[in-house]
């Protein structure tokens, strides 16, 4: 309301979109005085009658459905599963940059998103395996650090940034120092 108040002043008006506020103005080029027609500046004034309308539905949140055989509650579960939904297209193109795509074939587009899909499945596992407690990003981050390098008799270094020593933590990995025997090593991501 207070916005579309100051959208009153014609100025105003003319540099905002038909959204929000502006929905509930009306706009009369009619000279107040003498009812008669202008055509250079509009009359703008509070349209009482879309705010008393929008006004019976405030705090509801209205979902219509195309599925009519479902209850209430597996509605509404399905609706607020579409957060994480949007939440996995969100990692695919920022954390696993599967945008834009330099293949032009169709077998390699869907080997593409098909990489791109077992990427996110693999990640959303590892993700519920550490509690939740990692962000996809910082998986990301603490497995981009990890490196290892080779020792003496048959036993490797492996070291990574903070995020990978407490993943390593967390999954149970008990490396003593992250001095790991080779055939250990082998079996990390099993």
């Amino acid at each position: 309301m207070e916005y579309a108040e100051k959208l009153t002043a014609s100025e105003r008006f003319r540099m905002t979109m038909k959204k929000g506020g502006k929905r509930y103005l009306e706009v009369e080029n009619i000279d107040e005085e003498t009812g008669e027609i202008k055509r250079l500046t509009p009359h703008i004034s509070i349209n009482e009658e879309q705010i008393a309308f929008d006004e019976q539905f405030d705090g509801l949140n209205v979902l219509i459905t195309s599925e009519v055989g479902i209850s209430d509650d597996e509605m509404l579960a399905s609706y607020r599963s579409l957060s994480r939904i949007e939440d996995c297209f969100k990692v695919m193109k920022s954390t696993f940059d599967a945008r834009p795509i330099y293949v032009w074939t169709e077998p390699h587009i869907k080997a593409h998103f098909l990489v791109c899909f077992v990427s996110l499945t693999i990640m959303r596992l590892l993700e519920h395996k550490l509690n939740k407690e990692f962000s996809p990003e910082r998986i990301q981050g603490a497995l981009q650090s990890a490196q290892c390098r080779p020792l003496d008799k048959g036993y490797w270094e492996v070291f990574g940034n903070e995020d990978f020593l407490k993943i390593n933590e967390l999954l149970g990995k008990e490396w003593n120092r992250q001095y790991v025997p080779l055939e250990v090593l082998k079996t990390y991501g099993k």
